[in-house]
């Protein structure tokens, strides 16, 4: 049979969906280190502040990354 031939639209619609795709990928995975980043530094701060409120919130805020 071969490989199936797909009409060059169609071809530049799937690219570019993969492309989109990969995109929000890295947007997401870079998001997700930056939030892991910043609520570290908030728990540190609110453990040298000693505010349990702060503390307890972003614990919970890592902790559903």
């Amino acid at each position: 049979m071969g490989r199936p031939v797909y009409p060059a639209n169609q071809l530049r619609g799937f690219i570019n969906t993969i492309n989109d795709l990969s995109a929000d990928l890295v947007l997401q995975e870079s998001m997700y280190h930056f939030n892991v980043q910043l609520y570290r530094a908030k728990i540190e701060e609110s453990l040298i502040e000693k505010d349990e409120e702060k503390f307890i919130k972003y614990t919970n805020l890592l902790k559903e990354l």
